[in-house]
C-alpha cells in the first residue's frame, strides 16, 4: 500500500505522541497504520524464557492500548509484536510493506547523548528505506 504508516509503539509519552501523529497522518494522506511492538530479547542462561513471556503479555497489552487510542480517532490499526532491535525492525517493516512514512516519538535528548546512547531515531535516520517523521514528547 503506498500510503502506509509505521509507528512504533511502547505506550510511553514519546510512543503516544508517535501513535497519535501517525494517526493523523494517515487521515489526511488516506493511508494505514501498522504499529510495532519491538522487543530485543535478552539471552541470560537459560532463564530468559520467564522474561520472554513477561515482555511479550506486556506487549500484547500495549498493542491492545494502540488499538483503543486509534478506535477513538476513528481509525483501524495494525499491530505486530516482533522480536528484535526497535530501528532495525521498524526498518526491516517499512521496507516489506512498502511504507511511506516511519512515526517514531523523540524524547528531546541532546544530540550528542543521543548519538552516544543510540537513540532509535537516531538509528532510523541511517537504516530507514522512507522518510522518518520524529515527534517530540511534551
Amino acid at each position: 500500500m503506498p500510503n502506509k504508516i509505521i509507528t512504533g509503539y511502547d505506550g510511553s509519552d514519546g510512543g503516544k505522541v508517535a501513535l497519535e501523529e501517525a494517526i493523523k497522518l494517515s487521515n489526511e494522506i488516506g493511508g494505514d497504520v501498522t504499529v510495532l511492538f519491538a522487543y530485543e530479547k535478552v539471552v541470560v542462561g537459560g532463564e530468559s524464557h520467564d522474561l520472554d513471556e513477561a515482555v511479550e503479555a506486556i506487549g500484547e497489552r500495549v498493542l491492545a492500548d494502540a488499538v483503543e487510542i486509534g478506535r477513538a480517532a476513528g481509525a483501524e490499526l495494525t499491530t505486530e509484536y516482533i522480536e528484535g532491535p526497535a530501528a532495525q525492525t521498524l526498518a526491516t517493516v517499512a521496507e516489506r510493506e512498502a511504507a511511506r512514512y516511519i512515526v517514531v516519538g523523540g524524547s528531546g535528548e541532546a544530540p550528542l547523548k543521543a548519538w552516544v546512547l543510540g537513540s532509535t531515531a537516531n538509528k532510523l535516520l541511517a537504516l530507514a528505506p522512507c522518510p522518518v517523521v520524529v515527534v517530540r514528547a511534551q
